[in-house]
């Protein structure tokens, strides 16, 4: 809320305003809206012991004044909106900078306003009902536009993640923008001419343009460091498909031909063993020797390997397939697709404490004209949050579908994903 009136009560509402307008569009903890009332009874607080710090005459002093608020402010605004909020500390932290730098634009903007109305031989009267609800119209307007757009948009959906360097650079920057701000608030600013203000203020808004730049820049970095792990992954994957061709392959051959040996030896030699561990052994070597059958050589590759890896983990896969639909497809991206979406689904089942639930069900086929893919499995429990690797996953398999211009979502239903 652009409010500049010399109460303590409105300071602390321009910042409370701008800390609420960063934290509306983030994951709100529970009784936001209490946490929200005792930040504000907190920088009322604050401001009413600081903000008289900052009315030297003194241009040193001024800025030393104004710097130490500055810190004050950042320190309780980032444990406030750490408070209010589900986001790290380092990322509270970064945001009660944008805070406090929204604010004093918002102050130094209204200031502005005063001063060209003065200019005009218009000049406002503060205590006026208009004016004061002018301040109220204004700021709720410039803060709605904040929330709507920068407070949106620096976050990457919805999540900020930011490092000690993106945090240490934004904190020096706003040290540089309320240096400029305290020679604007000093006694001498009324005698200097209208280019050194201008230009004061142009140096303002630079920094805060290098911060947002700075924001972006990270992002980019981030985006640029993702999409080459994915990459990575993705080769890997579409490489590993020949190997895992091979193996399973040299599993069945292996696993028939130690069937006909057991047959051979149960008619050759039927008491040379004793009959439980010829049965034992022909059971294990059917178990390995359960090739899918799906009518994609691929996907039967994915099928037989996620199968024995099931098996292995103790859950049960089943796969209605028909593979057949999916020849247009090349094979590793068949088998990546696959693969990552058993591999996420099989993790979340190993993870279900109830060992009945852990059942994986596949369904591939034909829809009106559409190829449908379906993996069910057990929801993942609440406090069993994904790993940054099983974030990967899900990464590539939309990459892939929509690769092949399809779409993909993912659904909780109850005890299901």
């Amino acid at each position: 809320m652009i409010v500049v009136g010399r109460h303590v009560f409105f300071r602390a509402v321009l910042r409370w305003g701008a800390a609420l307008a960063f934290c509306y569009p983030l994951k709100h903890r529970e009784r936001f809206w209490l946490r929200a009332v005792e930040l504000l009874l907190s920088l009322m607080a604050l401001t009413w012991l600081l903000d008289p710090m900052a009315q030297s005459n003194s241009l040193v002093q001024l800025q030393v004044s104004l710097l130490g608020m500055y810190i004050g402010f950042f320190i309780l605004l980032g444990a406030m909106i750490y408070a209010c909020v589900e986001i790290d500390k380092k990322s509270a932290l970064y945001c009660a900078v944008w805070s406090l730098l929204t604010a004093q634009t918002a102050y130094e903007g209204w200031n502005l306003f005063e001063l060209l109305c003065a200019v005009k031989s218009h000049p406002l009267n503060m205590n006026s009902v208009p004016v004061k609800l002018l301040q109220v119209l204004t700021g709720v307007v410039f803060y709605g536009v904040i929330c709507g757009t920068l407070a949106r948009k620096i976050p990457d959906k919805g999540v900020y993640h930011i490092g000690p360097r993106q945090l240490a650079s934004a904190f020096f920057m706003g040290i540089m923008f309320m240096l400029q701000a305290a020679l604007l608030s000093s006694a001498q600013a009324l005698d200097w001419p209208m280019s050194v203000v201008g230009t004061t203020l142009i140096g303002q808004l630079y920094f805060l343009t290098l911060l947002y730049l700075q924001t972006e820049l990270f992002k980019k970095s981030d985006l640029q460091k993702e999409m080459e792990t994915l990459n990575l992954l993705y080769e890997r994957q579409r490489q590993q498909y020949q190997v895992a061709r091979q193996n399973v392959n040299i599993i069945n051959k292996r696993c028939h031909e130690l069937r006909v040996q057991i047959a051979a030896l149960r008619k050759l030699a039927p008491d040379a063993v004793p009959r439980e561990t010829l049965e034992e052994a022909e059971n294990a070597a059917r178990l390995y020797d359960a090739g899918a059958n799906s009518g994609n050589e691929v996907l039967d590759v994915v099928l037989t390997e996620k199968t024995l890896l099931c098996q292995s983990r103790r859950v049960q896969l089943n796969a209605v397939a028909n593979g057949s639909c999916l020849q247009g497809f090349e094979p590793g991206d068949l088998y990546a697709l696959f693969a990552n979406a058993l591999d996420y689904a099989i993790e979340g089942a190993v993870r279900t404490p109830d060992p009945a639930r852990r059942n994986i069900d596949l369904l591939v086929c034909v829809r009106q004209s559409f190829i449908v893919i379906n993996v069910i499995s057990p929801a993942r429990e609440p406090e069993a949050a994904a790993t940054r690797t099983e974030a990967y996953e899900l990464k590539v398999l939309r990459r892939i579908v929509q690769k092949y211009s399809g779409t993909m979502a993912t659904e909780p239903r109850g005890e299901l994903f």
